[in-house]
């Protein structure tokens, strides 16, 4: 491959890892920085419900947001504005005063964030030659799942408030290192074809077009189920099943991202190997529900089994990059960016309504089963999704959406 594509490869992987370093940090920090801002023990998890869902709710409205942009002016001012924007946000985050300032600033560090991933798969899936497209996602997958790791051993070390401030800084750091990066051809290309880009009409069209934008975001619920539920409230579920010695949540982000940078590397070869994105989908995704029902019945046992099935649904949530791939090379280029940034922030956002289904159920089931639940409706609903998406591995992506 060229120099200007290894290099869009690398700046994408740092990206991400800056990204997962800054989505990530919440949950491992939300206890110790709420108690400092004076919130009551009783109410952390509410809380905490409320800091996680405003900032998917920022991603969400920025995945439109950035996703229009890329196709309108290009995937590189994504690439520069979103981490402008998060960057800021987080760093600042160090300083909030109390929690409605808290709340404003990780909404605005989501909309920063919506933009990074979304950007850079388009990027990269639109420079690199058809047979090899499954392998950069691979790589940014794998080199940026290392940046939770990184964010949970920091903000299990260290304080919350330097936790915040670092992963401003690197942000900083990072855009300077991505003024080498090449635009898209395939975007430059199509510039001088269509006016229509970034438009939002184009992707509700008809049945067939919603049909398929919301199977790729139904098929990210078991993802954002072991984030937002298992892992952020693994002290509750710790608890409830009378755990004596309970992983923290610093541990459990460890494990779980430990095993989906080995998923992440790994899925995207597979997809390579099946030549196929939704074959591999399917076998990462039939295993995650093995793993997940081993996990109720002897995740209670020590904390050690608990973290290795932790590791293990990491592992198996390494189909998400080749979701993403397979996403971007649904649609046109002109809306593109569009459709992969804005799918990836609504995948993300899938938290919001399991998380607040997982607090209904919790006084009336209990919190083991509650997580039971909302568990089997996010792997119900993926299958669903991955059945109505088309095959699209040879598929040439030198075409616009009219």
């Amino acid at each position: 491959m060229k120099r200007h594509i290894w290099l869009a490869i690398i700046a994408s992987a740092l990206g991400f890892f800056v990204d997962l370093y800054d989505i990530m940090i919440l949950s491992v920090v939300r206890k110790p920085s709420l108690l400092a801002m004076g919130v009551a023990e009783a109410d952390l998890l509410s809380k905490g419900v409320w800091l996680i869902n405003i900032q998917m709710a920022g991603m969400l409205i920025g995945g439109f947001i950035w996703g229009i942009i890329g196709d309108k002016m290009g995937r590189l001012s994504v690439l520069f504005g979103s981490i402008i924007l998060y960057s800021t946000a987080t760093f600042a985050n160090a300083y909030a005063p109390n929690f409605e300032i808290y709340l404003l600033l990780r909404f605005l560090a989501g909309i920063g964030l919506a933009g990074e991933l979304g950007a850079a798969i388009t990027l990269v899936t639109e420079q690199m030659p058809q047979k090899f497209r499954g392998i950069g996602p691979a790589i940014i997958g794998g080199c940026g799942m290392l940046g939770a790791i990184f964010g949970a051993y920091i903000g299990g070390k260290y304080s919350w408030q330097f936790t915040y401030q670092l992963g401003g800084g690197l942000g900083f750091v990072l855009l300077i290192l991505r003024l080498g990066v090449l635009e898209s051809g395939l975007f430059n290309e199509m510039k001088g074809k269509t006016s229509n880009r970034g438009d939002l009409r184009l992707l509700f069209k008809n049945k067939d077009y919603i049909k398929k934008y919301i199977s790729i975001c139904v098929l990210g619920f078991p993802v954002w189920y072991v984030n937002g539920v298992v892992m952020t409230f693994t002290p509750e579920i710790a608890k409830a099943w009378g755990m004596t010695q309970a992983p923290t949540v610093s541990e459990v982000v460890i494990y779980y991202f430990l095993g989906l940078t080995f998923g992440d590397l790994t899925g995207g070869f597979v997809s390579q190997y099946f030549q196929s994105r939704k074959k591999a989908i399917r076998l990462y995704l039939s295993l995650y529900a093995l793993a997940a029902i081993v996990f109720f019945v002897v995740g209670n046992q020590s904390a050690l089994i608990y973290k290795g099935l932790i590791l293990f649904l990491g592992f198996c949530v390494g189909y998400s990059i080749v979701l993403l791939t397979l996403a971007a090379e649904q649609y046109g280029t002109n809306i593109r960016a569009t459709v992969t940034t804005s799918s990836l922030n609504i995948l993300r956002a899938t938290v919001i309504p399991q998380t607040l289904l997982f607090e209904f159920l919790n006084p009336y089931i209990g919190t083991v089963n509650s997580a039971m639940v909302v568990g089997v409706v996010a792997i119900l609903l993926a299958f669903w999704g991955l059945n109505n998406l088309e095959e699209t591995f040879h598929k040439d992506l030198n075409y616009t959406e009219s």
